[in-house]
């Protein structure tokens, strides 16, 4: 195999492992800042989940996803808010997702965390969780992947 297309390749995977790598560090960053973000109280207006139908290269497909809406108010200005935790946008079971569902099910009002620095960006569970850092897993294994591909090279 030509050596050329093997550093290029390699490379290639590298690059997309760590700057994978570096978005799920920044959200974990997020989620760990949220700890200490102010508290509103918001009102919930949807605490759901819903299917999601996408389109496949095999045909359509569908998930479930959390679908949440919140309005809260922050100096004056009136907000809205979709996010749950910082793990909404990561792949939960139906179980996980009925879990938060459950826990939120008959509220009117909730505590919004919001972020002093931007309002708009706010959350209900702050913090991080476990499904952070299984994404790390993937960029690893790219990073792995381009490691390999150098040792080919002998």
């Amino acid at each position: 195999m030509d050596k050329a297309f093997i550093v290029i390749f390699g490379s290639i995977f590298v690059l997309v492992g760590i700057l994978s790598a570096a978005f799920f560090f920044y959200r974990i960053y997020q989620a760990a800042s949220s700890l200490s973000w102010p508290i509103v109280m918001g009102e919930l207006v949807s605490a759901d989940i819903r299917e999601s139908i996408y389109n496949h290269r095999d045909g359509q497909r569908s998930s479930m996803v959390l679908d949440f809406k919140y309005r809260y108010r922050v100096a004056d200005n009136q907000l809205n808010g979709t996010r749950v935790t910082y793990t909404d946008g990561i792949n939960k079971s139906l179980r996980a997702k009925e879990k938060l569902k459950k826990r939120f099910q008959g509220k009117t009002r909730v505590k919004v965390y919001y972020n002093p620095k931007d309002p708009h960006q706010s959350v209900l569970i702050p913090g991080v969780g476990l499904f952070n850092f299984t994404p790390l897993i993937t960029s690893t294994l790219f990073v792995v992947a381009g490691v390999y591909c150098y040792s080919l090279m002998g």
